[in-house]
């Protein structure tokens, strides 16, 4: 057996679960979940040598498919009967202030660190997620939106490489940064020619698409879910706070969605934001 495809309808939609075995000097056992065609997550184990026998590796193969795969129902289950109970509550536009005394019910808010781990991926990903939502689309179809995209893409660039997380990113992502870079200055010598621009921007979505993968990281999948669902809990039972909207900005450069209510908190409606936490929650099940 040299891996498990399996199709499960889970929240309306059908996803493909795809477990592998990827051989070398390191060999890990793969588990790929699509929601059609888009990859909603990965998730990978390191094999010791010793495993790596053709029973053994069968055996790892179908233990971590079933593992991701019931994760997945879970977690789909939990949202369902989220949604369900909300769907069933009036949403409150002015609540009535509490007591002085009432002690805040429902979930807590997750913590982060300082210092920690976690807190160094929300750093990242605050300043890297805007690039990679701009940039992991299909090239443009003129040379004016070849030239507009670039443009950004190069101020984008400047931006990330002056922040103080940028030291903290892989070498090989500063590596990647620098080296877009060079081709942009090359463009603009070349006079913003187009053909250059063609040849440069698959560079750019590939990285793009590289960056989103901050998202997978372990430290900040579990932290994720755990804010999305106390927002959830929060939004159910109270208007937009301002603790809210600070909690969510821990999800800058997440979702493009969310960015931009977040972006003009002032218009922000207690409607339209439950339903892009709850699309968001929906999009990372694992």
């Amino acid at each position: 057996m040299s891996g498990i495809i399996q199709k499960i309808a889970l929240l309306g939609r059908e996803f493909t679960i795809q477990t592998e075995y990827i051989s070398g000097p390191d060999g890990k056992i793969r588990t790929l979940a699509y929601d059609g065609g888009r990859l909603v997550t990965k998730r990978e184990i390191d094999l010791d040598p010793s495993d790596e026998t053709d029973g053994l590796i069968d055996d790892r193969i179908r233990e971590h498919h079933q593992q991701i795969t019931e994760r997945l129902y879970k977690r789909a289950a939990k949202l369902h009967a989220t949604k369900r109970v909300l769907s069933e509550r009036p949403m409150v536009e002015k609540p009535p202030a509490p007591p002085p005394a009432a002690v805040a019910k429902g979930r807590p808010r997750p913590t982060v660190e300082v210092g920690s781990r976690l807190e160094t991926a929300i750093a990242t990903r605050q300043a890297l997620g805007p690039f990679s939502l701009a940039f992991a689309r299909p090239a443009p179809a003129t040379a004016e939106e070849y030239e507009t995209l670039l443009e950004t893409a190069e101020k984008s660039i400047d931006g990330i490489m002056k922040t103080p997380i940028y030291d903290c990113i892989r070498i090989d992502e500063q590596l990647t940064f620098i080296a877009i870079r060079g081709q942009l200055a090359t463009w603009r010598l070349s006079g913003n020619d187009a053909e250059v621009a063609a040849e440069i921007w698959p560079n750019i979505e590939r990285f793009a698409h590289h960056l989103q993968q901050i998202n997978d990281r372990s430290e900040l999948v579990e932290f994720d879910h755990e804010l999305l669902t106390w927002a959830i809990s929060v939004l159910g039972r109270d208007s937009v706070s301002d603790e809210l909207i600070e909690g969510l900005q821990d999800l800058a450069g997440r979702d493009a969605e969310l960015d931009r209510l977040l972006a003009d908190p002032g218009k922000i409606s207690q409607h339209g934001l439950l339903e892009a936490v709850l699309g968001l929650l929906d999009r990372t099940l694992v």
